[in-house]
């Protein structure tokens, strides 16, 4: 078993943050950090039932199943509200990120604090603007006003909606699938969008399904408070 530490996390969460890469190795003992409050969490695709039960007994506890999905990129694709992410939209990202989610798998976890989970996504959109998540983003604005915002992760010809957000007052316009529409015609090079949400979020799940996205790959998410 692999720990891997996460000292951003570990700042907003008051305690000691670490990513645990379960081993597939049968009956294979998973090992904690000792001595200290901490939080450690998981992620295994769900056939992998032997390893969920294990964390389980060792205090794990499934806070959410992530779907990931993918679709060939088509090309040129019209786009009326979105542009490039400029140092400007910084404060209207942030506070979005701030009050959009409810579906994280920080959100989703009792024993973690609203004004946590949304701190993490506050900083985690915020962090683009300062070059350390994120290879790109895109805004959605209208009438003036940043009113979306998409952040990507690219990879060769693979481009991924690492967050995505729409303000309430907008919902409703196509601005998420606007924003998708412009990283097809702007990114060079891309041939593939990937996309994960929440098994729980069934308004996200409609909407990728609907734009033709297909499903991968389905995971458990596992947190342990210690």
């Amino acid at each position: 078993m692999a720990l891997r530490p996460d000292g951003w996390l570990s700042g907003l969460l008051g305690k000691s943050a670490w990513h645990l890469t379960p081993s597939a190795e049968p009956g294979r003992a998973i090992e904690l950090p000792d001595g200290e409050p901490c939080f450690v969490d998981a992620r295994l695709p769900v056939t992998r039932t032997e390893v969920a039960r294990r964390l389980e007994d060792k205090g794990f506890r499934l806070v959410d199943t992530g779907i990931n999905f993918e679709r060939p990129v088509w090309g040129a694709a019209n786009s009326r509200f979105s542009r490039a992410a400029t140092p400007k939209d910084r404060a209207a990202v942030e506070n979005m990120a701030a009050r959009s989610f409810s579906f994280s798998r920080f959100h989703l976890d009792p024993m973690v604090a609203v004004e946590s989970a949304n701190e993490i996504k506050r900083q985690w959109a915020g962090n683009w603007f300062e070059g350390k998540r994120g290879d790109g983003m895109i805004v959605a604005e209208v009438d003036g006003v940043t009113a979306g915002f998409l952040q990507y992760l690219r990879a060769g010809d693979v481009l991924t909606i690492d967050l995505v957000a729409v303000d309430n007052r907008y919902r409703g316009r196509g601005l998420a699938r606007d924003m998708i529409a412009w990283s097809e015609s702007m990114v060079p090079g891309i041939a593939i969008l990937r996309v994960g949400t929440q098994l729980a979020n069934a308004a996200s799940l409609r909407s990728y399904m609907g734009d033709n996205f297909r499903l991968i790959a389905s995971n458990y998410v596992f947190h342990y408070h210690g």
